[in-house]
């Protein structure tokens, strides 16, 4: 049983009073359903959603699953085949729960921007800004927070933050960017760090890097 979910379940229907506590095997859950709003307020579409405890939590994502079978379940609409939602890359869901995060926030944050997008496809046959499925998706997570393309500078990024080189934060950065390096890939390492060795290795033998 994971005690702070627990906790955090009791505050969660004065924001979200469509979503009701359930009794689980092992642990309480959330079920009912998510109203998707438009830029001006208006309800644009419901789905009918359980937000599930996960081990991690809250340090990782709840788990969530849509379960009024209004979106396929397929890679194409990151959905897998037991329901749960494929909401985001897991090094970046690391770095977003770093320092914790509430099933609040999740569902403000990730949540209603999960099916929001799904409100986005199904009127246009593709996400708005959304990372692909699988594989790709976790390239063009590291392609963004690298800010480039070209792996052997991804290397070369990873070995300054992991390695025993230090830079002085008020020098120019090793980049070539000309911004001190506080500014510039500090940054860059910092969240690398938070990422974690071991992450960062699974996701380049993903990738095909290693």
């Amino acid at each position: 049983m994971n005690s702070t979910f627990e906790v955090e379940l009791q505050t969660v229907r004065e924001y979200f009073p469509h979503l009701n506590i359930q009794d689980g095997e092992s642990t309480h859950y959330l079920r009912g359903i998510i109203d998707i709003p438009d830029d001006n307020g208006n309800i644009v579409a419901s789905f009918l959603i359980e937000i599930h405890a996960s081990p991690n939590y809250p340090h990782r994502y709840p788990v969530l699953y849509e379960v009024g079978d209004d979106i396929p379940c397929c890679a194409d609409w990151h959905k897998y085949n037991d329901n749960s939602c494929c909401v985001g890359v897991e090094a970046e869901e690391i770095l977003r729960c770093y320092n914790g995060i509430t099933i609040t926030e999740y569902i403000t944050d990730i949540v209603i921007p999960y099916f929001a997008n799904q409100v986005y496809k199904k009127q246009t046959g593709e996400y708005l800004q959304e990372y692909s499925h699988g594989t790709k998706g976790t390239k063009e997570f590291y392609e963004i927070l690298m800010g480039t393309k070209n792996t052997v500078e991804w290397r070369q990024i990873i070995g300054f933050a992991f390695g025993i080189i230090k830079h002085q934060r008020n020098d120019r950065c090793y980049c070539g960017s000309g911004l001190k390096y506080k500014k510039c890939h500090a940054i860059v390492e910092d969240k690398i760090r938070k990422i974690g060795e071991d992450q960062i290795k699974k996701d380049f033998a993903q990738i095909g890097l290693l």
